[in-house]
């Protein structure tokens, strides 16, 4: 008897066929070794592991292999480009090498199931024995079935496990930024709680003062008093240009010619420790003090922190940027973004400093605009991102005023530190306060100077 035909295979399988023609096929089929293997060919199985296989890889990551490249792989089909890429891919990629053991693992199982021969005893063609050879068929096609079900449950396992991580990573962000939010929030009740105090303080003083003036007034009217006392000093503090006094009555004695505008910003700065801006300056601190993210597909860099510009203004015309170094660091980019840090602007060169001046003019910022900038790190060959803050770029109207007070009192450091204070450039306010506090070392107002600029 000749082979059997790929149709008669087909009806035999689905024991469609005529008790005569089974039995031939069934006596051929115990000598025939070829006939069994067709009858046992994994080709529609692994076609179905393949569409499989493909499903399953679609959803895996971009960058890593698809099922017909690993299957190529195993065959030996590759051009000698791609079959060394491949080769590359898995020596850096534990998932997709991890694939490959699998499916060679599976396709080895078949081919051994294949191989071997199931002999098929047939004492005589009856009913009972035709019924018995079904049942093993049946339990080879089970057991088929069943190693598909746990590759399909492994993959569907593994490919949970990876959008379970990645869930668990978005929520230690998430946790991150509330702790940072609540960091600033009690940053805040803290800044409120010295205000209070500096509040309390001035009213015990303001309280003093009263009782002086109805203790004066009640002596004057008895007669007690002939001639009109001086003014008592309610601060007095050694400035650059010499000393500054404000009386009780809240005039400021100074050696300096100053316009009444900036003489009561003073006496402000002193007294009650509050800093009066114009009412642009004021909203563009507002925006600057407004958290951003520039970009987060890197890791953050808690270690290396952002010195200057921070929630600050700067002069259009130049900036510095300054951070703290981190021990190891390969090199840093400055990067320069709009006000939502969605778009970048600029970007520096690698540079082994741990600051950058940069011109205005260079990096193509305007005036009156807010700004956000960050610093990349490059440690250990990876690449992380310090937090992103915000700077404001005087417009030129504020900045002229700035040059000329500059220009006017250059050797009033008091007057320089209200005047940066008044529009928002705290560091060069802070620089100020730091030259009169070693002319004032155990001098109160000088910590309720700084707090008024960094609050």
């Amino acid at each position: 008897m000749e082979h059997l035909s790929p149709e008669q295979l087909e009806r035999y399988k689905a024991l469609q066929m005529e008790a005569s023609e089974l039995e031939q096929a069934e006596a051929h089929l115990e000598k025939c070794e070829d006939c069994r293997k067709k009858l046992l060919s994994t080709e529609t199985t692994g076609r179905a592991v393949g569409k499989l296989y493909r499903q399953i890889f679609a959803a895996s990551p971009s960058n890593c292999l698809t099922y017909d490249q690993l299957a190529d792989f195993l065959d030996d089909k590759l051009e000698e480009a791609e079959r060394e890429q491949v080769e590359s891919h898995l020596k850096v990629c534990a998932q997709c090498a991890d694939d490959l053991r699998v499916l060679d693992e599976f396709r080895a199982t078949l081919q051994k199931q294949v191989s071997e021969p199931h002999p098929i005893a047939l004492p005589k063609p009856s009913l009972w024995w035709r019924l018995k050879y079904a049942l093993t068929f049946r339990w080879v096609v089970a057991s088929g079935a069943a190693a598909i079900f746990l590759l399909i449950v492994f993959f569907a396992f593994h490919n949970l496990q990876r959008s379970l991580g990645a869930h668990f990573q978005q929520m230690e962000e998430q946790i991150a930024r509330l702790h940072e939010q609540l960091r600033n929030f009690e940053s805040q009740v803290q800044a409120l709680r010295q205000e209070q105090e500096q509040f309390d303080a001035l009213q015990r003083r303001l309280e003093a003062m009263g009782k002086e003036i109805e203790r004066l007034a009640l002596r004057e009217t008895t007669g007690e008093i002939s001639a009109p006392k001086p003014s008592l000093s309610l601060v007095a503090l050694k400035d650059t240009a010499g000393t500054v006094v404000v009386t009780e009555d809240m005039k400021l004695q100074t050696p300096l010619a100053l316009p009444n505008e900036w003489r009561e910003r003073v006496v402000k700065f002193l007294v009650e420790g509050s800093v009066n801006q114009p009412s642009g300056v004021r909203v563009a601190m507002a925006r600057v003090k407004e958290q951003t993210v520039m970009r987060s597909k890197f890791a953050e860099a808690k270690e290396l922190q952002l010195l200057s510009p921070v929630m600050t203004s700067v002069m259009p015309d130049q900036i510095v940027f300054r951070w703290k170094g981190v021990k190891g660091a390969g090199h840093y980019r400055v990067l320069i973004a709009d006000e939502t840090g969605t778009k970048i602007l600029w970007e520096s060169k690698p540079i082994n400093a741990n600051s950058l001046s940069l011109p205005i003019k260079v990096a193509k910022l305007k005036p009156g605009e807010v700004y956000t900038w960050q610093v990349e790190l490059a440690l250990k060959g990876e690449t992380r991102l310090s937090p992103s803050v915000r700077f404001w770029v005087l417009d030129e109207k504020s900045a002229s005023v700035v040059r000329r007070m500059r220009k006017q009192f250059a050797h009033s450091a008091l007057t320089l530190a209200v005047v940066y204070a008044s529009y928002g450039l705290k560091d060069e306010a802070i620089a100020q306060i730091q030259k009169l506090q070693k002319l004032n070392p155990n001098n109160p107002v000088i910590r309720l100077m700084r707090e008024a600029v960094l609050k």
